[in-house]
């Protein structure tokens, strides 16, 4: 069975023993961890807060900005190598833009661009005559209907129904009664 030593240093010795491990105490509050095998040239570590924000940087850097481009021809010229968000200053040149800018998102995978937003849209001005799949109702029906919405024929005796100080039920200001004054059968 082999037999570790454990050392509690502040740095790496320039010299290391074979199966052992080292705990290395660095300036700003962490520990470093190294351990040895059979050969101490054979030394391996734990990766360390440099080597966190290394792999960090490295994961986030394949995420890639939005690339802003004048127009359609200029986002189809762009050499891209992963997925993209492209926004094109004049995206008339796509069919489904009347005016303006659009972005797009680029798929790598299979080359393909997708449109996620257009600037056109920004400046909307909706009334009720161009709607599409707007209900029959005009909108003063529907006007009509929402100040109906809490009509009862029986909405005066819903009025009187409320509670007293004490949180209990009442009727018209007073308790309800819900017994029999004379129950002899």
């Amino acid at each position: 069975m082999t037999t570790y030593t454990v050392h509690k240093v502040t740095a790496l010795p320039s010299k290391l023993a074979a199966n052992s491990i080292y705990f290395v105490a660095s300036g700003n509050d962490h520990t470093e961890i190294y351990v040895t095998g059979k050969s101490a040239s054979k030394v391996r570590r734990v990766i360390n807060e440099a080597d966190v924000k290394r792999l960090i940087n490295a994961a986030t850097d394949k995420l890639g900005a939005l690339e802003i481009v004048a127009n359609i021809a200029a986002r189809d010229a762009m050499s891209l190598s992963a997925n993209a968000m492209v926004l094109v200053l004049d995206a008339s040149a796509d069919s489904t833009v009347k005016a303006g800018a659009a972005t797009y998102a680029y798929r790598h995978s299979d080359t393909s661009w997708t449109k996620i937003s257009e600037a056109e849209s920004l400046d909307l001005n909706l009334s009720w005559a161009n709607l599409t799949g707007k209900p029959t109702s005009t909108a003063a029906d529907l006007d009509d209907a929402v100040s109906k919405a809490h009509s009862h024929p029986n909405k005066k005796q819903l009025g009187l129904i409320g509670q007293d100080a004490s949180g209990n039920f009442t009727y018209n200001g007073a308790a309800p009664k819900i017994a029999w004054d004379t129950a002899e059968w």
